[in-house]
């Protein structure tokens, strides 16, 4: 069976309030041809049998079970590292996307085939809303840094070559601000970048879970991952991030 053109990655960890509609958004693409792996990292809830249940009746979906909990970087991680699709995408078990989330991010590679990422406009909380634009290397490390792009794994498309290529991963000895490092890794290689501003994902603000991030841990957090991408001595980090 020839590859899928799409993997998307969806980690999952007690999720029983949120797995059925993020699922089922992933059951109604418009675009048919994709995979999803999902990565039940050790759920104590039934999000197992909720899982199971859903996609028992699509081969597309395929289930990866860690035996102990090892957090969201470890499941994006094993997710990765049996995908098989062209594009790579993230969906977090608590969010949903909208039918057309991967027929836009196709259009958008086919509109623009030099491009090496494409971002999605996202509802809820964080959104910067922007034109569509074509970033730069610079540009989008900046927008990464902090704008419309941000550091989330969410709302982007990933060119799975580029991840295998040069063996991106997602560090797993941090628990904040994983997916703005792994952006930044990405970025490293990306000459172009499309933002498309349709509002095609939706990102479930939890208030206590989120609230926990705000204030001095984002700040730590921050130093701890500017640390880690100073000592990779990246060569994407623009002048400001460089100087913190």
């Amino acid at each position: 069976m020839s590859a899928p053109l799409f993997s998307v990655v969806v980690p999952a960890y007690n999720q029983h309030k949120f797995i059925n509609s993020c699922l089922t958004s992933l059951l109604h693409q418009t675009l048919t041809d994709f995979e999803v792996i999902v990565v039940d990292d050790c759920s104590t809830d039934d999000t197992s049998e909720q899982i199971a249940a859903l996609i028992k009746d699509d081969d597309r979906f395929k289930v990866i079970t860690h035996e102990r909990n090892r957090g969201v970087s470890a499941a994006r991680n094993s997710g990765m590292a049996a995908a098989k699709g062209q594009y790579l995408c993230f969906v977090d078990g608590d969010d949903w996307v909208e039918p057309n989330f991967l027929a836009y991010f196709l259009e958008a590679y086919q509109a623009a085939p030099a491009a090496q990422m494409v971002v999605c406009g996202h509802f809820g909380y964080l959104a910067v809303p922007s034109p569509a634009k074509t970033y730069d290397q610079k540009e989008l490390v900046s927008n990464i840094n902090f704008g419309t792009v941000g550091g989330f794994s969410w709302n982007k498309c990933f060119i799975r070559s580029i991840i295998t290529s040069h063996h991106l991963t997602f560090n797993e000895d941090i628990d904040f601000l994983e997916d703005q490092l792994f952006a930044f890794r990405y970025a490293d290689y990306v000459q172009s970048a499309e933002y498309v501003p349709e509002k095609t994902y939706h990102y479930r603000w939890r208030f206590r879970s989120n609230l926990a991030h705000i204030g001095i841990p984002f700040f730590a957090a921050r130093r701890k991952m500017i640390k880690i991408l100073k000592q990779e001595s990246k060569r994407t980090l623009s002048e400001d991030l460089n100087n913190q």
